[in-house]
């Protein structure tokens, strides 16, 4: 974490004061081990055990002495079995010397060593001389002597073992007293170290009270930040809203009324400037079209409405539009639609069709002579999946690896230099490539400079039933139940352009029209009235749309139930959503052609014809 707060880090100096604790440890088991190991060396060394043998083997050879005194000199002599089991007492006295821990010390004194060895062999001649039947008594006597002569030495071996006990005694305190001042120092070591950890975990403590008192303070200011966020993008969509009804509406009157300019009898130049402002017109609208996409697309407010496309007749409105601007430009469009007649897919056929759109008009804009086309099968992947292909091919300019590899990106164009050819935001390839995915599918593109491009969309296979109410787009003379057979249509608009655009567009249409300024004027004109159909704009004033619609569906049948076709320059998705919510049967966004309303006010007004009880269609895009 940056800036402002940054988190404090403690790991290193925790993890270093950590491995000395442990190595000190380590080091103090170590030493108590080695304490243990000297204290049970200096038991095998006791004193005692140095001391006993030897006072032992002093006292059994001075009675070996005294017992042979008696059986040699003795008017009534002992039996020689005790002078025998003397002389044994005595050999394990020697060998409890000699195998003695505690006696290895005192035998490394030569003196001492020589005189035990000494003994031994007065201890081997005894054992020689009372081994036959008949003692030798006169090698006993020599032996008495020699053993008398070396008592003096045999004192000086209790001596020499005294003089040793004092001297470990002596060496024991000593290594006992450093091993304790030892342990004193280490003990002084830790408590030093758990004072200098205790310190610093006080320290850390506090560290981590201001670090927590800073995150909430930042988690504070972000809560507010994104708050501050959440306002901000509710601003923007309303701005947008506005945005869009603020243009939408003069587009709505001035294309609408230059399309109804050009079907009247023009002379060739007015022809032309006609089609001029109509082009100008449509490119204005297509830019503000993809930035209130790209807008939605970024929010995550575009939802797909997925339904059963005849896909036929679906490729068959996609021809009949782009067959005349081909034709303008001297080019040939060809469509290849390889799907059965009969088939129905599950798609959004609005943003298929923004899709489809998209590429077939770049198509058409970057190339100057041949043909565009566009190629429609079914085809299956390495897994056996079935998928929709369709393929959109020209004989254009084309595009070389470096703006292929770019192509996708937002704003970005092939030629963006001020001077450049063919105009365009650089929005619609973008867009197209995220509807595209968010309906399960994907773009590709293939194109060498001076060869053409090849745009490749694949889409999810998904076979769906015909439904089962299809109505007909043709209005019958019979689609009214009224005597004279007229259909009648109240339209609610505020704009006075408007107005003027809609009362010629349906009077051409056939149909009988009523205006009102707002939606109150509508809901008092339906009251006294019958109309088959209402024309609703959302955004009036004293009363919208959308409040009209809502107040026409609570009267009493069969008022409530007359079909409410929507018609709006805000066209984003939170707009569909609210209008489809408030009851209205369609939803038609601005700018209004008679292409796009004739057919759809047949259909309703057909379906509220042939079926008397309420049915609400679901919002067309």
């Amino acid at each position: 974490m940056t800036g402002r707060f940054k988190k404090f880090s403690f790991g290193p100096t925790f993890i270093a004061v950590s491995v000395f604790i442990a190595l000190a440890t380590l080091f103090l088991l170590g030493f108590e081990w080695t304490q243990r190991q000297a204290l049970q060396a200096q038991g095998d060394q006791r004193v005692d055990s140095v001391t006993a043998p030897s006072f032992l083997l002093d006292r059994e050879y001075l009675r070996f002495v005294h017992q042979l005194d008696l059986y040699l000199n003795s008017r009534t002599p002992p039996p020689v079995e005790e002078l025998h089991t003397r002389l044994d007492i005595l050999l394990s006295k020697v060998e409890t010397v000699r195998e003695s821990p505690g006696s290895a010390l005192l035998l490394e004194n030569a003196r001492v060593a020589q005189a035990v060895d000494q003994m031994v062999r007065f201890a081997n001649r005894a054992e020689d001389a009372l081994s036959s039947d008949k003692p030798d008594l006169p090698g006993l006597r020599d032996l008495l002597l020699e053993m008398q002569a070396f008592t003096a030495e045999s004192l000086a071996l209790g001596n020499a073992a005294d003089l040793l006990g004092s001297k470990l005694l002596e060496r024991q305190t000593r290594d006992l007293l450093d091993q304790n001042l030892q342990i004193t120092w280490l003990t002084l070591a830790q408590l030093l170290l758990l004072s200098l950890v205790a310190w610093g975990l006080v320290w850390r403590h506090r560290v981590q009270q201001r670090e927590e008192q800073a995150l909430k303070a930042l988690n504070e200011e972000l809560r507010q930040a994104q708050q501050a966020a959440v306002s901000a993008n509710v601003g923007k969509s309303l701005f947008l809203a506005n945005m869009s009804h603020e243009l939408r509406t003069p587009f709505n009157g001035v294309m609408g009324l230059l399309g109804l300019l050009a079907k009247t009898p023009l002379n060739p130049e007015q022809s032309e400037l006609v089609k001029i402002a109509n082009d100008s017109a449509r490119h204005l609208l297509q830019l503000l079209n993809d930035i209130l996409d790209l807008s939605a697309l970024d929010s995550g407010k575009i939802s797909l409405r997925k339904e059963a496309v005849h896909f036929s007749s679906f490729l068959r409105t996609i021809e009949a539009t782009f067959q005349p601007l081909a034709r303008q430009k001297n080019l040939q469009f060809e469509m290849h639609n390889q799907l059965d007649e009969t088939l129905w897919l599950e798609s959004d056929s609005t943003r298929q069709r923004q899709i489809l759109f998209n590429l077939i008009n770049n198509a058409i804009k970057f190339t100057e002579q041949g043909k565009v086309s566009l190629s429609v099968r079914a085809v299956h992947d390495a897994q056996h999946t079935p998928w929709l292909e369709m393929v959109v091919q020209d004989t254009g300019i084309g595009m070389d690896p470096a703006a292929l590899s770019q192509l996708f990106q937002r704003f970005f164009q092939a030629d963006s230099s001020l001077s450049r050819k063919f105009t365009g935001a650089g929005l619609g390839l973008q867009i197209s490539l995220s509807l595209a995915r968010r309906l399960g599918g994907d773009i590709t593109v293939q194109s060498q400079p001076g060869a053409g491009s090849t745009f490749t969309v694949r889409m999810p296979w998904v076979v769906r039933q015909a439904p089962d109410d299809q109505v007909t787009d043709q209005v019958s003379a019979g689609a009214t139940s009224r005597p004279d057979g007229r259909v009648r249509i109240l339209v609610a608009e505020d704009h006075p352009v408007n107005r003027k655009f809609m009362s010629i567009l349906l009077q051409r249409m056939g149909y009988e029209t009523r205006f009102c300024e707002n939606g109150e004027l509508a809901v008092a004109a339906l009251v006294r009235e019958d109309y088959d159909l209402v024309l609703m704009d959302i955004h009036m004033p004293v009363m919208d749309g959308l409040t009209a619609t809502r107040t026409i569906r609570a009267m009493a049948q069969p008022k409530s139930e007359i079909p409410i076709i929507a018609i709006t320059a805000d066209v984003l998705q939170d707009a569909r959503d609210q209008a489809q919510a408030a009851g209205v049967t369609a939803f038609i966004a601005k700018p209004v052609t008679q292409e796009e309303l004739e057919p759809l006010i047949a259909r309703i007004v057909a379906r509220a014809a042939a079926t008397p009880s309420s049915q609400v269609e679901a919002a067309s895009p």
